[in-house]
């Protein structure tokens, strides 16, 4: 059977509708969108109309125990509010107002924090920040108000309230409506502020903090209809007792109907007086029955509308991760097409690319080419805002190229370095008059072996030269390097013959001389002649050794050009010195000019100019060429000494 309604269930219903009525101020955290606003916009409408029926509620309660104990306390003495555990003895009160301080505390411990946070928060999360301050407040002017009902209850166990008792429930009912009134019209609406659709997230970082955040909401819409649904049930109970009392109500009344026979004046005016009053407390019954059933009805508005809330947000949570899973699925199959055309990039250099140095090129340009696709599928996999992230970039850029600008440079110069007549390791270059073999070329520096030494009697001083490869850039670089594909350089005999000999015979024992020595090697000078004239798009001259004679005053001069390759020139050069003094010695009718002496040496290079970089012949075996000249010059004193 539903208990008689008395004062104590009349503020203990009261204070549940405020405790569900402070969840608004949460609800109102959780707009973010203009949509939603329109779902808050109904709740704050019901949950104002429910809270109004329940201090209508309250009043008609108040007016019925007035009326059914006039002469009773027990109307101001039971309204204690269901805020703590036990009865409703002083003492409890005390423990309730102990517990809503400490509850106050920690509320002006959290604002203090958020108001922390608010100072030092970008601008993006300001309006965030100041909502959660704002609700707080909201619950800790809410948590105030229960205090000074619970201080009035307070002066009213210890016997200092006042002396009207059955007011003093109609008092509380008054206060706790002020201060509630107060509180909701400093609760601002979220429709009231300037919100703006925020755009939809397309990265994957941003699309996962959105499926956390619409999770976050969905537990708070649900915690929300929860406790809609249970205010509602309360608020059947409550409607049941009140219906208990009136079926209680008609069944005095058909008791005075049953006893209203024959009767004396005196006995009809008191069961006339019974009838009225009956009346009267049926009456206010049925006031406070009517709000509840309206509440009832609303509250299941309530749990309808926010359902309506929670199945958009859920609609809206299965959009974002589908979005989730389709970038994910993008993601990986981005991926997975960059390291197939990685495997397939690496098959194809390593089937058809059959010079190592160019392989290695091909290979470096595809570590590089990969690590950008990479660099760039992830950022727009990731990124919901490209051109925030560009501009970044784009910024970021600019400070990196001023700060670091040799370096760039350098990788800049390293390009020119490894293209079609660049250099490759174990190439000869002469760099600001340093020359050397190249050992390694890096991205930003060149290591060479230093080569002592003059003309082609080179030696390895065993120390390694590093240049920034930004050399090449810069115009006292004196950057010089062989001929693209090549690796063979242009010596020159040089003889001074007596007058009187016969140049065809000496030309001809010279030639022979000079190319028993270059048959060795002929094949190998023909294949890098062939690769330049391919290279280079030119007609140039076969190499092959040449001759050239010139009449002097010392007698007469000849010349042997010949092709030598640049690793074993000083060798060469060594051996065809032998082999001409011995062609000479063995022909009697040749004969070194007295005063001449025997010259062997490359050929100078001409003056470098600013367009001519693609090729730098070597200099000549002057210290060799100073042997063979001091040898032939014995070789005659012992010829003249001999005649």
């Amino acid at each position: 059977a539903a208990s008689r309604p008395d004062a104590h269930t009349v503020i203990s219903y009261l204070s549940d509708v405020i405790n569900w009525y402070r969840n608004l101020g949460t609800e109102a955290q959780l707009v973010r969108d203009p949509d939603e606003t329109l779902f808050f916009a109904d709740d704050r409408q019901t949950a104002g109309e429910v809270l109004r029926l329940a201090f209508e509620y309250a009043r008609a309660q108040a007016a019925y125990l007035a009326k059914a104990n006039p002469n009773s306390a027990a109307a101001g003495a039971s309204a204690t509010p269901a805020l703590g555990p036990g009865d409703n003895s002083l003492g409890n009160v005390m423990h309730s107002l102990e517990t809503l301080d400490a509850a106050a505390n920690k509320i002006r411990t959290r604002i203090n924090g958020l108001q922390a946070q608010l100072a030092k928060a970008p601008a993006a999360r300001r309006d965030a920040i100041a909502s959660q301050i704002q609700g707080a407040q909201n619950e800790l002017d809410l948590n105030q108000a229960r205090v000074e009902a619970l201080n009035a209850l307070k002066q009213y166990e210890s016997g200092s309230a006042a002396s009207d008792q059955n007011g003093g429930l109609s008092a509380q009912i008054d206060e706790l409506d002020h201060s509630i009134s107060n509180t909701s019209k400093k609760t601002p609406a979220p429709a009231e502020t300037s919100l703006v659709a925020s755009a939809e997230p397309t990265g994957i970082s941003g699309l996962v903090s959105e499926l956390f955040a619409l999770s976050n909401k969905l537990d708070a819409l649900e915690q929300n209809r929860a406790l809609a649904r249970a205010l509602s049930a309360r608020a059947a109970g409550v409607r049941k007792s009140i219906i208990a009392a009136i079926v209680t109500l008609d069944a005095r009344g058909n008791a005075l109907a049953q006893g209203a026979g024959a009767a004396d004046l005196a006995s009809l005016k008191d069961r006339k007086q019974a009838f009225e009053n009956l009346l009267d407390e049926h009456k206010l019954l049925s006031a406070a029955a009517l709000p509840v059933s309206k509440q009832i009805v609303l509250l299941g508005i309530y749990s309808n509308n926010v359902g309506r809330w929670h199945d958009a947000i859920s609609q809206r949570w299965t959009k974002e991760f589908r979005s989730l899973l389709i970038r994910l699925i993008v993601l990986g199959a981005s991926l997975l097409i960059i390291f197939l055309g990685s495997m397939v990039w690496r098959w194809l250099t390593n089937r058809y690319v059959t010079d190592i140095r160019r392989r290695g090129q091909v290979m470096a340009a595809r570590r590089l080419v990969l690590g950008l696709l990479i660099v760039i599928v992830v950022m727009v996999n990731f990124s919901d805002e490209l051109g925030s992230a560009a501009t970044v970039v784009g910024f970021a850029a600019a400070g990196i190229a001023v700060a670091l600008q040799n370096v760039i440079l350098s990788i800049a110069g390293y390009f020119f370095l490894i293209g079609r007549f660049g250099i490759k390791a174990g190439d000869r270059v002469q760099i600001g008059g340093v020359t050397g073999d190249v050992i390694d070329i890096g991205l930003v520096k060149l290591s060479l072996m230093e080569l002592g030494g003059t003309g082609t009697h080179r030696e390895p001083t065993g120390r390694v030269v590093v240049f920034s490869n930004a050399i090449v850039f810069q115009p006292s670089g004196n950057f010089f390097k062989q001929a693209p594909g090549t690796s063979f350089v242009w010596n020159e005999v040089r003889l001074t013959l007596a007058p009187d000999v016969d140049y065809r015979l000496a030309e001809k024992r010279l030639l022979d001389a000079v190319d028993e020595v270059f048959a060795r090697y002929r094949d190998r000078v023909m294949r890098d002649y062939r690769h330049l004239e391919r290279d280079l798009n030119v007609m140039l001259d076969t190499p092959k050794p040449q001759s050239r004679l010139h009449l002097s005053q010392a007698g007469l001069e000849i010349i042997i050009r010949y092709p030598a390759e640049t690793y074993t020139a000083p060798q060469i050069t060594d051996e065809i010195s032998r082999r001409v003094l011995d062609a000479i010695n063995r022909e009697p009718s040749l004969r070194l000019a007295p005063q001449a002496n025997a010259n062997i040496q490359s050929q100078v290079p001409p003056p470098a100019s600013a367009d001519d970089d693609a090729e730098h012949p070597a200099e000549g075996n002057g210290q060799a060429a100073a042997d063979a000249a001091e040898g032939a010059e014995k070789s005659a004193a012992t010829t003249r000494t001999s005649k």
